[in-house]
């Protein structure tokens, strides 16, 4: 953003006269004819860095002017000029915290471009800090969200966007990247922060549980329905709703979700009243649901009424600036929880963290930083403290598949991974990999895969 100059004189010879001065010495200059203008423009924007204005001006004048903006404004400089200058208005103007005063016309030309100079530095410098307590005061916001890349700056810009609304949300990405966190924040920060935020993790019950988990039954509804159970939708009344792996939900219970979407009632299993309940709904998957529409496997529908909002979550290779916040942040975590007063990493270990690709993501880093914690015998974590897999595939370029992960995340990872391994070249990949080209494109393309493997190598478009 350019610092701009506002040039304010009621007489159009010396206001053009001195911003065409300034513009030929390089600063980017506008201009106003009156004080009651020059304030609103001062209004619209941080850009203003400095106003110079005219003492005496019908209507408001310069020393109006000058109390007016350092009462409303900040980081606003003001140099007046008067051709009527005497010691009491320029010792006034310097109490009211003007930065300097000259008298017209101007002679010392030199000395006016140095002061403005060192105005537009002192404002850079002001922008400046002004980012970092903003950036500082997002952070707070989102006090379970540790980074500073670009691509998460984008998620958490997402996130208090459409916080404040209605709107049901679809959180996409691997497994491990912080899904969890990104509806954590969306609550926190949403009108509903003060009612429950109930969780539901659908991959981990059966069908016919995790029915009675999000409807809640009547007592003799089904083998061990000892008495009446609130759902989790019950239970979210005016909160929010968060199922997590919503992509592994049954379509019998699908039918059901769609309907409390719909028309915000259901009855519990083997019930008959119907319950009318106030949700915001967040959902979460590591798969691709377009891809499971096709398949037959998710309702087209629902898919529509869950993805009002999308989120998507980059994987922490594609954000490679938070490992370093990641990692610092997690020493301290387990350095707490451990009783073990950890000083930092050394730059070996540093450099296998920060150079490997994550597979696992964020909950794999935590793990490792947690192992290496325990591991280390002295008050820096080393190399040798990492946990064996991890140095395996930093030193013989091994894949490592971690548990508890579906075949499809397994097969991507050994794709992606080999992809890069070859510098983006595709036709080598598809060879070592014995499989056809066209399913190799196929699979990147879903993935959305291939611009970022491309954009870590070089010479991959000559290479295919």
């Amino acid at each position: 953003m350019e610092s701009v100059i506002l040039v304010v004189d009621d007489e159009k010879n010396i206001r053009d006269g001195l911003a065409d001065f300034l513009r030929a010495d390089g600063f980017v200059v506008e201009t106003a004819n009156d004080g009651e203008s020059a304030l609103r423009r001062c209004h619209k924007g941080n850009d203003v860095a400095l106003v110079i204005s005219d003492l005496k001006m019908p209507g408001m004048g310069g020393m109006e002017l000058l109390k007016a903006i350092k009462k409303e404004t900040e980081g606003v400089q003001v140099m007046m000029l008067t051709g009527h200058g005497t010691i009491k208005d320029a010792t006034e103007a310097m109490r009211l915290g003007a930065w300097d005063f000259f008298t017209k016309p101007i002679e010392d030309y030199d000395r006016l471009s140095i002061i403005v100079r060192r105005v537009l530095d002192n404002h850079k410098r002001y922008l400046k800090v002004m980012r970092m307590e903003e950036e500082i005061a997002k952070q707070k916001q989102f006090s379970n969200m540790v980074g500073s890349s670009s691509a998460l700056s984008a998620v958490l810009d997402a996130v208090s966007r459409v916080a404040p609304t209605k709107a049901s949300v679809l959180i996409t990405g691997e497994s491990g990247v912080g899904k969890e966190m990104i509806a954590d924040s969306i609550h926190r920060l949403s009108p509903r922060s003060d009612k429950p935020l109930i969780k539901v993790h659908c991959a981990a019950l059966a069908e016919s549980i995790l029915e009675s988990e999000l409807f809640g039954h009547e007592k003799g509804s089904f083998t061990g329905a000892t008495g009446r159970k609130r759902g989790k939708f019950e239970q979210a009344h005016e909160g929010t709703l968060f199922l997590d792996e919503i992509g592994e939900i049954d379509q019998n219970i699908q039918v059901k979700l769609l309907r409390v979407l719909q028309e915000k009632r259901f009855e519990r299993v083997g019930g008959e009243e119907t319950i009318e309940v106030d949700i915001r709904l967040i959902a979460a998957t590591n798969k691709n649901l377009m891809e499971e529409i096709k398949k037959g496997a998710f309702r087209e529908d629902l898919y529509y009424r869950l993805n009002v909002v999308s989120i998507n979550v980059p994987p922490l290779r594609e954000r490679k600036d938070d490992i370093p916040l990641l990692i610092n942040s997690f020493v301290k975590l387990f350095s707490n929880e451990n009783g073990k007063p950890i000083d930092g990493i050394d730059e070996k270990a540093r450099s296998r963290l920060y150079n490997y690709s994550w597979p696992g993501n964020i909950r794999e880093l935590r793990n490792c930083i947690e192992s290496a914690v325990v591991m280390t015998k002295g008050s820096l974590i080393k190399e040798e403290d990492l946990p064996p897999t991890l140095r395996s595939v930093a030193e013989d370029g091994y894949i490592q598949i971690p548990t508890g992960i579906t075949l499809e995340e397994a097969e991507k990872i050994i794709i992606t991974k080999t992809l890069s391994g070859l510098n983006g070249n595709k036709s080598e990949t598809a060879k070592t990999l014995d499989i056809g080209r066209k399913t190799l494109h196929r699979k990147l393309a879903q993935w959305g895969a291939a611009a970022a493997v491309e954009s870590s190598t070089t010479g991959s478009e000559g290479a295919d």
